[in-house]
This record gives structure tokens, C-alpha cells and sequence, in this order.
């Protein structure tokens, strides 16, 4: 069985950089033998309702010669606090009768924290409830400091966060820390006819956070990673 680095070619889409209200595209790469494209974003802090798109586009060559979409939709939008990662929530000017929804579940804050009643009075309670093995968030874990509540998607890559917060007599301050999103195409969606035989990554930002996006294309034949170190183990 070949290696993954065999079948695939790495590449730095967009390399890490905060994107304010604004968009950037990373560079233009060949799809010479290439069967399909793949693209995934590793997205920065966002606050809520902001949103990051990330996009595939076509050139004609390295220079974005003619750079246009492609003519699918060729894109994925998230926002913030919806099938995140991690997720802050800061209770440092909240007050009871302020809530939390987490993955749809309901925290209330009070004077006392009561787990059974899904009720906190602080960032420890909060993270007290949502850790509860009856009365707590199922694939979310929490940790506690400074009146903010860290929410961490539990376990790594098989769950997400969907996090609302409420003002009722305070402020509730939810944000992202951490999201994914990727797009993936085939060479076959792609204007080859014309020429379009190049592909970059775009990202549009509303908010203000650092976003990076990773490019793998599936070769049809055995590609050269060129990078600055590797390790790949192999069966004795």
C-alpha cells in the first residue's frame, strides 16, 4: 500500500495570516496530472456572526493569468460559533438570568452553580456544568480562567460546537477560536478546455483572525513533497 505522501502532493494554499474585513489568495499551482483538488482551512479567532469563506480558483497559469471561480460553487462559508472547534465564552460582565446554549443545550446563570439544574454562577461554574457526566454537553469539554469559559470540542475531529449566548441582565461574549472548513474539486470541474489548468486558494474574512489553508492534490502519479523536513514510517 502506497503512503499518503505517495498519492498526494502537499502545499501551503495560504500561508498563515490575519485577515481583517478583507480576502487573500495564495498562489497559483499546476494541475498537471492532477485528478482531484483539495483544500482545507485552519481558521482563527472570529467573533460572533463573523464569517470565513474559503474558495477555489481557476488561472491559466502561475501568475493568475485570467483568474476566475470556478463555474460550480466551488466554496464553504462558516460562522463563527456554529460547528466550531473551540469556543470562548466570557462571563466577566454577564449576570443571572444571562444564558448559554450549548450544542442545544440550555446553562442559566444564577447566584450558585447547580450542575444537576444546569445553572452557573461563574466561568468555573459554567465549565463545572457543561462537564457533567449526566447534566452536561455530550462531546464538549471545559476549562475555566479569567471569567472565561474555553469549550473544546471533545474528542479531537469527531465533534464540533454550536455555542449561543443570551443578554438578558449582562453581556455574554461568545467567540471562535478554533474552526475547519475545505472545499474539494475534481480536475474535471476545472475550464481545461481553456486553459484553466492552475488552482489557488481564496479566503474572505469579515472578521479578524489569522486563517491558513492547507493544498492537496491528488496525483496521478508518485509527486515529490517539497518541503523543508519529512519522516514517513514505513512497515519492516
Amino acid at each position: 500500500m502506497k503512503q499518503i505522501n505517495e498519492r498526494f502532493k502537499f502545499d501551503i494554499g495560504l500561508v498563515g495570516q490575519t485577515i481583517n474585513n478583507t480576502n487573500a489568495t495564495g498562489r497559483y499551482y499546476s494541475l498537471a496530472n492532477v485528478k482531484r483538488v483539495f483544500a482545507f482551512l485552519i481558521g482563527g479567532a472570529a467573533a460572533a456572526t463573523k464569517t470565513v469563506k474559503l474558495e477555489l480558483l481557476q488561472a491559466t497559469d502561475n501568475a493568475a493569468t485570467g483568474a476566475k471561480a470556478l463555474t460550480g460553487d466551488a466554496s464553504a462559508t462558516g460562522t463563527a460559533n456554529t460547528l466550531a472547534t473551540v469556543v470562548t465564552v466570557s462571563l466577566g460582565s454577564a449576570a443571572a438570568t444571562d444564558t448559554v446554549t450549548i450544542n442545544g443545550i440550555l446553562f442559566t446563570m444564577a447566584l450558585a452553580t447547580d450542575a444537576t439544574a444546569r445553572e452557573f454562577a461563574d466561568d468555573d461554574g459554567l465549565a463545572t456544568c457543561v462537564n457533567h457526566a449526566t447534566y452536561g454537553v455530550p462531546g464538549v469539554s471545559a476549562t475555566a480562567a479569567a471569567d472565561v469559559a474555553t469549550l473544546i470540542a471533545d474528542p479531537a475531529g469527531d465533534a464540533a460546537l454550536t455555542v449561543v449566548g443570551a443578554n438578558v441582565a449582562g453581556t455574554v461574549t461568545v467567540a471562535t477560536t478554533q474552526a475547519a472548513a475545505f472545499v474539494e474539486a475534481r480536475a474535471a470541474d476545472f475550464d481545461m478546455a481553456n486553459g484553466f489548468d492552475h488552482v489557488a486558494c481564496k479566503v474572505t474574512s469579515t472578521g479578524n483572525g489569522i486563517d491558513a489553508v492547507m493544498l492537496v492534490r491528488e496525483m496521478c502519479y508518485e509527486p515529490t513533497q517539497k518541503v523543508a523536513a519529512s519522516t514517513a514510517l514505513k512497515a519492516s
